[in-house]
């Protein structure tokens, strides 16, 4: 745990990181999704056996609708908004393991897509100079597709913080999967997300 610790009270907490404007596809390439944002780390506090810090982020997404020529056609939903998150961690006696949770706290903007989630965090591990963790959301969040409607996802998550060049560097990995709302089963999603580099200025 001390080690933990000592890495985010070194080189994450209180540090910015910004990522650069991508683009992902979903639904087989009908909806696109552009995405950048301003992501903080803070108030970072730590007891013998816990540890809890926050990630504050200014987040720029809208999802479009795309047309069979491959422009977009109209805004299908803006997600833009002002954000915060907790991770929550604490050193398991029995295993010895460090796991935890991963929460929405509050946010600007309408229809914020994380509200009401929150994520399960295990393995937690320093490796060389990277502290990596998973994260898998519990149930399901509400993603757009066409027409209006909306389907039920969760994803399963690599972070991974590093510094190289003395700028702090924040990746996130995801992988999502289609879940049926009532037997709570996911598939593999055909939807692809590129990883998100995010890099201190």
């Amino acid at each position: 745990m001390n080690d933990i610790i000592d890495f985010l009270e070194t080189q994450v907490n209180g540090k910015t990181v910004h990522t650069k404007e991508l683009l992902y596809e979903l639904e087989g390439g009908a909806l696109q999704g552009v995405y950048s944002d301003q992501m903080s780390f803070s108030n970072l506090k730590y007891s013998q056996t816990g540890l809890q810090f926050d990630m504050f982020i200014v987040s720029n997404e809208k999802i479009f609708c795309i047309g069979k020529n491959g422009e977009r056609e109209s805004l299908r939903k803006d997600f833009s908004a002002v954000s915060l998150f907790r991770f929550e961690l604490a050193k398991r006696k029995s295993t010895g393991a460090i796991t935890g949770l991963f929460r929405f706290i509050s946010a600007s903007g309408k229809d914020v897509p994380a509200e009401a989630i929150v994520s399960g965090i295990y393995d937690v591990r320093i490796e060389g100079d990277t502290l990596g963790l998973r994260e898998e959301q519990a149930l399901y969040r509400d993603q757009p597709i066409q027409d209006d409607r909306f389907k039920a996802v969760a994803f399963v998550s690599e972070h991974r913080f590093f510094t190289r060049d003395d700028k702090l560097h924040y990746e996130y990995d995801g992988t999502s999967f289609d879940v049926d709302g009532f037997s709570l089963r996911r598939e593999a999603s055909g939807d692809t997300f590129p990883p998100f580099i995010s890099i201190e200025r």
